[in-house]
């Protein structure tokens, strides 16, 4: 890279910073009195939606109190939004809010396949007052990222809906203002024309290309650490192609839809991945990105095996976790080693899980366990998180939060799982070196000869001889069963023979198979996250698990 080159884009960090740091002052101000800043935050999105067919059928207008708020708008969700989206999505004016919807983005839904979530001007601010002070955070704490490139994990879509959506769906710096864009496009290690590719295959060849020609690489957010990790093993199964793109510097015949795309070429990147063995391992990491200072990722809950996993592959590098975001909006970031709640951005309600009562933020106490419930400029009123946080301690007056796992617990026929019992387990199994295991299934009966079940999918690890895999498995599901048993409830379903036999199932490609699952269920491919816990639904479940010995018990055929 030339002087010149590395000179831009150490003063287009900088401007970057500068253009961030307003923000994070922001919310360290408004941590100093908080009932007024969520008071505001709360007036405004009144402003906003006051006059449309939500307002309306709420009883709000711009002045509005608080206690009336909660008293007229219920604890909503998605379905209870559904048909105001659809109705919006048609053409219907004012309907959610009196502003103008930029976007629909998709997530995956638990009763419908795809949920879209409406984002509007405003609504793209909120989120901004989220990424501006952590963006402002990152360069202080990590000095590395100043200069160099950046990689941040587009917001990936299904193939088969590409086509059907605008370009700024499959490109999260859509979400900042444009004068933020500017700044950040020209420090991005791959560029936002990516998301034009027709299909995601395409898109992570190209994004492969593009990390790999980028030397300089100080900076990488991913959502999912799997992710990361995906992306290293398509690296590892694809050496030979991208090699010989980075020779070339044009894109192989089999991908036609990235024809218009400019292609990277790197004859320094294209040797060293010549010179490789072929091993995705911490020598070739160093080797192809001796200067990556940060990697961004999940690292809590049923995420951290897979953070720790993926550090490992980069130890020249420092980590550093993600907050609590989703499709819906924003909960929490990393500041200062902390994760704060983004009082700047959405309103904020709270369930304590314990009493069950609904509390405002600045009524927070450390050590609750609590479910947010967010108030947002798209005009979804009071939308309960299927999250569980824990107060962990405050900046100023502003909570801050751990997260603990989702609320999603499973009960196939009254058995009662939790996340929390998956946990647990997983990290039970996770002590035998021959497994890694991914997550706990509920399994509903597929025929009337079936009973529902619980597997325990697992990834085979280089110690298994695949030889020993049936015995590994009829032995572990024992364990797995006896595991189980501990809890009442699952006991007491086993024993009235409402339950079958739980298995371990281990699979050479266990993640392929978890994320082809989800992506079938509608979720985005880069924002797939490991559950601890959830119901295979909608679909057959491949078990060719050994049958463990039922001891008095009966198994499922």
């Amino acid at each position: 890279m030339s002087v010149i080159s590395s000179l831009i884009g150490r003063l287009l960090h900088q401007a970057s910073y500068y253009l961030s740091h307003k923000g994070k002052n922001t919310l360290l101000e408004g941590s100093l009195n908080v009932e007024a800043t969520q008071t505001a935050v709360l007036k405004t999105l009144f402003d906003n939606i006051a006059g449309s067919e939500n307002a309306n059928k709420h009883g709000i207008t711009s002045d509005t109190t608080l206690k009336e708020y909660q008293k007229q708008v219920p604890i909503t969700d998605y379905e209870y939004w559904q048909s105001s989206i659809s109705r919006q999505q048609q053409g219907n004016d004012f309907v959610l809010t009196k502003l103008d919807c930029e976007r629909y983005q998709p997530t995956s839904g638990s009763t419908s396949k795809i949920k879209w979530i409406p984002y509007t001007q405003a609504f793209l601010s909120e989120l901004d007052h989220a990424i501006s002070p952590w963006v402002a955070d990152l360069y202080q704490q990590y000095p590395g990222v100043r200069k160099g490139k950046h990689y941040w994990s587009l917001s990936w879509v299904p193939s088969d809906l590409r086509n059907k959506l605008t370009t700024s769906i499959n490109n999260d710096l859509q979400l900042l203002p444009w004068w933020k864009r500017l700044f950040m496009a020209g420090t991005m290690a791959v560029p936002e024309s990516i998301s034009l590719a027709e299909t995601s295959d395409e898109s992570f060849f190209a994004t492969a290309c593009y990390l790999l020609s980028s030397r300089d690489l100080s900076f990488i957010s991913v959502w999912s650490p799997t992710f990361g990790l995906s992306l290293l093993e398509f690296i590892q199964d694809h050496k030979i192609d991208l090699q010989q793109t980075l020779t070339q510097g044009h894109w192989p015949d089999k991908y036609p839809g990235l024809k218009n795309i400019p292609c990277p070429r790197s004859s320094e990147s294209a040797n060293i991945m010549a010179q490789w063995n072929g091993k995705a391992d911490a020598n070739f990491t160093k080797a192809i990105w001796p200067d990556l200072a940060l990697i961004s990722a999940w690292d809590t809950s049923s995420s951290k095996i897979w953070a720790k996993k993926l550090h490992a592959l980069f130890p020249h590098s420092e980590f550093q976790g993600k907050g609590l975001w989703a499709t819906e909006g924003v909960i929490s970031i990393p500041i200062n080693n902390k994760y704060p709640l983004t009082i700047n951005s959405h309103f904020y309600e709270f369930e304590d899980l314990e009493t069950h009562e609904i509390l405002t933020s600045w009524q927070l106490i450390a050590g609750q366990n609590v479910r947010p419930i967010i108030s947002s400029g798209n005009g979804l009123l009071r939308y309960a998180m299927k999250d569980h946080l824990r107060v962990t301690s405050f900046i100023n007056l502003c909570p801050c939060f751990e997260f603990i796992g989702r609320i999603d617990g499973t009960d196939l026929v009254g058995e009662k799982l939790s996340p929390e019992v998956a946990i647990q387990l997983i990290n039970q199994f996770n002590q035998f070196d021959t497994i890694t295991p991914i997550t706990l299934i509920a399994i509903p009966a597929q025929s009337e000869k079936e009973k529902p079940r619980y597997s325990l999918l697992c990834s085979a690890t280089a110690t298994l001889i695949m030889s020993d895999k049936e015995a590994t498995e009829h032995h572990l599901s024992q364990r797995l069963e006896e595991q189980l048993c501990e809890h009442f409830h699952y006991k007491l379903a086993r024993e009235l023979g409402q339950l079958g036999h739980a298995k371990i199932l281990i699979k050479e490609n266990a993640l392929d198979y978890y994320a082809q699952h989800k992506i079938d269920q509608g979720m985005v491919k880069g924002n797939i996250k490991i559950e601890p816990l959830i119901t295979w639904e909608n679909a057959p479940f491949e078990s060719k698990a050994a049958e463990p010995s039922t001891t008095g018990m009966e198994s499922v055929r």
